[in-house]
């Protein structure tokens, strides 16, 4: 009986009870329940079972009892904070992330009558100082619950063990070092890498390089393509550092110095890359299996795969409870779990099946190779995918065929690209000489991610329920059959070829309704606006973009679409430039094909977003139409436009595009930002049919919805898109005006997407 696995797994269910489940008042009376059950147990259970129900019971006991524990001791203290604005000492915890007009750092709270947490510290002030980890500061903070964004309750911080959030106020005062500063030398060394990386390989490689290094993914998120291709191809994972960059610094220690003094030598550097790269899950669990696993031969022990991953599990969540709830916790162990329990099984079928009966058959290594890059995607992907699916919204179909195309480079990049990296920090030109050579396996991992992740149905999304009864199908059809297995085991082959053709008619099925399908889509995209028009092979977008949410307006827009087998649209038309109605213009550009972009001609830019845009049309080849002077009547197929010139001087709001959207009898008129006096201009010189849907102007501002135009268009129904925001929106005064009108509103953050189907097809 593995004893710690049992205790770790209970250990971690409670917590995870704990975290979803279960109200704090309860948490020390649960736990003191279950410790008196281990009475009765000790007293009616015999040996092995006795022992295994014990381990349980105390580890769920602890589990509860330090979950609610740290809630009192850290997470209560700190949400007190909320609201209160203070001048307190803290340390730095890591360099500043600096963007246009934004920075950001992490700093411990050292305040005497404070509690000791870590904060997120923003500036939008240019207030930030430059500061090194280690540095302590008396820093004036606005304090704002790290438990709550957007209107709603998160535990994206405390997952991370970031309990409060806090603005930058004014200077940051008193800088200066103390005896515990040295302790930061390993964010130290990761600049280090950071400077030397950006010296040593060429541009295009560059954010790709320092995340495979260092876990450094700021670059990325700018590079949408990339970022994108490397999450839908299924190797996102090569640039959060995890356990396969350990196995490859291991690898490189055994073949320098050998097994047994790899082993030796191994513990500290594992120990001071794990502390380099941020401490995250999946670094933390790697190194403590990786460390276990070079002290066994040591100490004469045997190393235990499960063991040791249920062992940095247990390390995690007593450093933090909370973290039961971060994706990455739950990736990682879900993968390696995987890789431990199902790969090997895995690899022994298909050895078996290529001997073909013949077991003194050998086969070579390409062969073995790619047996084990088969296995071990199987066995990390059945573990994982239901997580995926659920944080992320997709699950990649591709990812087996890119990681067995890919390992060998992502080994090579980073192996050599170390090398590349103390190299330039001798000598610069050797540095960038290795550099340019390790660029080539970089660029061919990025090639390789953007090829397959362009594929079509390289992967699925979730928002397409269909393919969330798919996967319930899946794992229900696969279980059912290891269970009802036989004497000569479980056979793999029927419900792999059962679930690949649910998976055809699911996706046939999708692709023949949306091909008849006509209707008007308007997506939650927070406090923003997203429009889809779809008739038949058509489609168009009018905006794209969004506040007040996790997701980029682009990238829901675009699951949306691919979700309903469209890489392509034929138009995207903007209402006007500011955020929450472009901001994810370059996110979809990147992900959907557009055959027209249509601009409100000159246009005020006041977000900065017009330079990007134009960029990536013109690199997307995604020809730019600008609407100014005459109203434009572009169609396609069914689908009829109309957009509406600006029709007013003032702000930016008043010189947007109206749209007119028709599919035989059905219109819907999208409004964008527009007030009431450009309402009013629009039916004073337009001709305006009688609507189906109103996509209800300026998120319901009272300045919108204005009594003549609800007049002139006679709808049916008003659709509100909007999210969390502090304006007050919707307002009283537009709800009114719909309900005087005796129109049915709905609203994206009350329903959801809102999709209004027309009758012209079928």
């Amino acid at each position: 009986m593995r004893k710690l696995v049992c205790a770790a797994l209970s250990f971690a269910g409670a917590a995870a009870v704990s975290h979803y489940y279960l109200p704090e008042g309860v948490l020390f009376w649960l736990a003191g329940g279950l410790l008196l059950l281990c009475l009765p147990a000790a007293l009616l259970l015999k040996d092995t079972a006795r022992l295994r129900a014990l381990i349980i019971l105390i580890a769920a006991s602890l589990g509860l009892g330090w979950y609610g524990a740290y809630t009192l001791m850290y997470v209560a203290p700190a949400s007190e904070l909320a609201g209160r604005e203070l001048v307190v000492t803290a340390r730095v915890l890591d360099y500043p992330e600096r963007d246009e007009g934004y920075a950001s750092v992490e700093l411990r709270i050292e305040q005497e009558g404070l509690p000791r947490v870590k904060a997120a510290v923003y500036d939008y002030d240019g207030l930030m100082p430059e500061l090194r980890p280690g540095d302590v500061a008396e820093f004036p903070l606005e304090f704002i619950s790290a438990l709550e964004k957007y209107g709603e309750e998160t535990d994206i911080y405390s997952s991370r063990g970031i309990l409060l959030r806090a603005y930058l106020a004014g200077a940051a005062e008193d800088i200066r070092r103390d005896g515990r500063s040295f302790l930061s030398f390993p964010m130290e060394l990761a600049n280090l890498v950071r400077s030397a990386a950006r010296e040593v390989f060429p541009e295009d490689v560059q954010s790709f390089m320092l995340g495979l290094l260092i876990g450094d993914t700021s670059g990325l998120y700018d590079d949408f393509e990339l970022d994108n291709a490397l999450s839908v191809s299924g190797i996102r994972h090569v640039v959060a550092v995890s356990g396969m960059h350990l196995s490859f610094l291991y690898a490189v220690l055994v073949y320098l110095l050998g097994k047994r003094r790899a082993s030796i030598l191994g513990v500290p550097v594992i120990v001071l890359f794990t502390f380099m790269t941020g401490c995250t899950a999946s670094v933390v669990r790697a190194c403590v299996m990786l460390t276990l696993v070079m002290l066994a031969p040591l100490l004469r022990r045997e190393a235990d795969g499960l063991t040791s991953l249920c062992a940095g599990l247990l390390i995690l969540l007593i450093a933090n409870p909370l973290s039961i709830a971060a994706a990455g916790l739950q990736l990682s162990f879900s993968a390696m779990a995987g890789i431990i329990l199902l790969t090997p099984r895995v690899y022994k079928w298909l050895d078996r099946k290529l001997r073909r009966g013949d077991e003194k058959r050998r086969l070579n290594s390409f062969v073995r190779f790619v047996m084990a890059g088969v296995s071990s995607s199987i066995g990390s992907m059945a573990f994982t995918t239901p997580v995926v699916a659920l944080c992320f919204g997709y699950v990649s179909l591709i990812s087996p065929v890119t990681n067995l195309l890919t390992l060998w480079a992502v080994s090579a990049a980073f192996t050599f690209g170390y090398a590349a990296v103390l190299l330039g920090l001798v000598f610069a030109p050797l540095g960038g000489s290795v550099g340019w050579l390790v660029a080539w396996p970089a660029r061919y991992i990025s090639f390789c991610a953007k090829a397959l992740a362009g594929l079509p149905y390289s992967a699925v999304y979730t928002v397409d329920r269909l393919i969330v009864w798919w996967l319930v199908f899946v794992y229900f059809v696969f279980g059912l059959c290891w269970l009802l297995r036989d004497r000569r085991g479980f056979r793999p082959l029927a419900p792999a070829l059962a679930s690949v053709f649910t998976l055809a008619v699911v996706l046939v099925t999708a692709w023949n309704a949306e091909r008849r399908e006509s209707s008007v889509t308007v997506l939650d995209v927070g406090q923003g606006q997203c429009v889809a028009a779809v008739c038949g092979e058509n489609a168009v977008l009018i905006d794209c973009g969004g506040k007040g949410t996790w997701d980029n307006a682009g990238d829901t827009a675009a699951e949306y679409l691919l979700s309903r087998g469209r890489r392509s649209i034929d138009a995207l038309a903007l209402t006007h430039l500011h955020a929450d109605h472009a901001n994810g213009v370059e996110r979809l550009l990147t992900r959907i094909s557009v055959g027209t972009l249509y601009l409100p001609e000159d246009t005020d830019d006041s977000d900065g977003l017009l330079g990007g845009i134009l960029a990536c049309a013109e690199r997307q080849r995604t020809e730019v139409v600008y609407v100014g002077g005459e109203d434009l009547t572009p169609a396609y197929g069914g689908l009829e436009l109309t957009l509406y010139a600006p029709l007013d001087a003032g702000d930016e709001n008043e010189r947007g595009v109206i749209v007119l959207a028709a599919m035989g009898e059905f219109e819907a008129l999208i409004m964008g930002d527009v007030n009431s006096a450009v309402e009013r201009r629009l039916v004073e010189s337009r001709e305006l049919p009688d609507v189906e849907l109103l996509v209800v102007g300026h998120h319901g501002s009272k300045y919108s919805t204005s009594f003549e135009l609800l007049e002139a268009i006679d709808a049916d129904w008003a659709a509100i898109s909007v999210g969390w925001n502090s304006y007050g929106h919707p307002t009283y005064e537009a709800l009114r005006r719909l309900g005087i009108f005796d129109i049915e509103v709905f609203r994206t953050d009350e329903n959801g997407n809102i999709t209004v189907r027309a009758n012209t097809y079928g």
